[in-house]
């Protein structure tokens, strides 16, 4: 693959609908590409959702975000400021702009307007997740016809749904790109978070989301109960924020939705059972570090970056097989909460199962899942893709 020259400083704009302090799967996955790039002596931008708390403009690690009040899809409607979200992106002379994931406002508001993007183009799919309903179909039919005006579109696997999707539209084979972990980070020690937590030594099993009804946290707490039938001395957490209500978009006013609620009920009657939430950064990868066994109880996921972090922190992982979970190593794939439990029981009473899957997860996230490495394809493959429209210069420094 051609490597941009070392003098090639391009203008990149990435957008999505999430970003840090939001650290949702998608916005971690663009935060870590962004800060890289930036590194690499590009000029990044960022233009993603208004979080509470943040500037409405800010520089991040070298990263210039953009954030704007703009909420919805293409199907369910747009909602918000996305006529000045559309005038921000449409009128400055980007050499690439990236976007990711289909069925949501950041990239649905710009389809129509590719033509006013005198720039080259790169589709991130997240994965597909509304591919076979109903409602969709339209939307996927018209987007077919829009992934024609891009010059590259990125899957995170050939398990998920793009490759197919492109295959039966007549599109470019999508160039597969993984999602990765810092591995920096998670060869840090850890803070001592069994204390912290008042887990000490036992037995701990930990989930890793927010409260989606996605993620299936009832699930969690039945895999839990049967744990404790065998091992009664054994606790649980659940670290992850309240997912924001949808009906009528209240969750931009505050209003919790998804299993929140529910979860927060069911502690009540499981002390054993710890839900943590807004915890800083460092405690959360202690948690994963730390951990016996972290389980995936999700009915829908693309590539969850939780796998990777456990893959990363040397934490066997047990997983119910969603998206492109299957093709990761240090864990074990599940069908059904019953044999969740089994395998989880299993390895919480088998230290030399759990050292071994570690081994194997920490050899496969150095050797796959790096992010310096996956950021160098983005930043090559934007590099050709501008090549591919003739942009022999990239743009002045408008920041």
């Amino acid at each position: 693959m051609e490597s941009p020259p070392l003098n090639h400083r391009m203008r990149i704009l990435q957008t999505a609908h999430s970003y840090p302090p939001d650290r949702s799967g998608v916005g971690m996955v663009v935060s870590n590409v962004a800060r890289r790039l930036a590194t690499m002596g590009h000029d990044v931008h960022v233009a993603t959702a208004s979080h509470p708390g943040a500037a409405h403009e800010e520089t991040i690690e070298g990263v210039f975000v953009h954030r704007f009040r703009a909420y919805g899809n293409a199907v369910t409607g747009l909602g918000g400021d996305i006529a000045g979200y559309k005038q921000f992106v449409t009128s400055r002379p980007w050499d690439v702009v990236i976007m990711h994931c289909a069925q949501t406002w950041s990239t649905d508001a710009l389809l129509a307007s590719l033509g006013r993007l005198r720039c080259a183009r790169i589709f991130v799919g997240h994965g597909f997740s509304a591919l076979e309903d109903p409602a969709y179909q339209c939307y996927f039919g018209s987007l077919a016809q829009y992934l024609q005006q891009f010059q590259r579109v990125f899957t995170l696997s050939p398990l998920l749904e793009e490759r197919d999707f492109c295959r039966s539209h007549g599109i470019p084979e999508p160039v597969i790109v993984p999602n990765g972990v810092d591995l920096e980070e998670w060869a840090q020690p850890p803070a001592d978070i069994r204390v912290a937590w008042n887990i000490h030594s036992a037995p701990w099993i930990l989930a890793l989301s927010n409260h989606s009804t996605v993620k299936q946290h009832a699930v969690f707490f039945a895999v839990f109960n049967k744990i404790r039938k065998v091992l009664p001395t054994a606790k649980a957490s659940i670290v992850g924020g309240h997912y924001p209500a949808a009906r009528w978009n209240l969750g931009r006013l505050g209003v919790k939705g998804g299993c929140w609620y529910e979860c927060s009920t069911r502690v009540l009657f499981e002390p054993a059972v710890s839900l943590r939430r807004n915890e800083h950064r460092r405690l959360v990868v202690s948690a994963v570090q730390q951990a016996d066994v972290v389980l995936v109880t999700s009915s829908r996921e693309a590539s969850p970056l939780v796998v990777l972090e456990c893959m990363a922190a040397g934490t066997p992982w047990v997983s119910l097989d969603v998206g492109c979970v299957r093709e990761n190593r240090g864990g074990v794939i599940v069908k059904s909460s019953e044999e969740m439990a089994s395998v989880a029981l299993g390895l919480l009473t088998d230290p030399q199962r759990r050292e071994q899957l570690g081994r194997e997860g920490r050899k496969a996230a150095v050797e796959h899942h790096n992010w310096d490495r996956i950021a160098e394809i983005y930043e090559n493959h934007s590099f050709l893709a501008t090549q591919m429209l003739g942009h022999e210069q990239v743009c002045p420094d408008l920041s």
